[in-house]
């Protein structure tokens, strides 16, 4: 059986890990629930991915749209100044 298909690529990880450590926080307390994952093709070439990501921490969820054209690490980034994860 083959992997399964992740909207969320290596870069946003690397850009969440650093989000993390900027504000004092173990990027490892946090557990990614990927859901809802949507493959639509644009042309015979070209197919964008959509879905939603879940970070949970302390019991606290938050869920982010994810894939194609989303910004979620900005979005957490933004949670993660306001405090919601603490």
């Amino acid at each position: 059986m083959g992997e399964a298909f992740r909207t969320i690529d290596k870069s946003e990880l690397e850009d969440f890990d650093t989000e993390c450590r900027a504000h004092g926080i173990n990027p490892q307390e946090f557990q990614f629930k990927e859901h809802d994952i949507i493959e639509t093709t644009l042309s015979n070439s070209l197919i964008a991915t959509n879905g939603k990501i879940t970070v949970t921490r302390n019991f606290i969820s938050k869920t982010y749209p994810s894939g194609n054209a989303t910004h979620w690490v900005a979005d957490f980034a933004e949670d993660l100044r306001k405090g919601i994860f603490n």
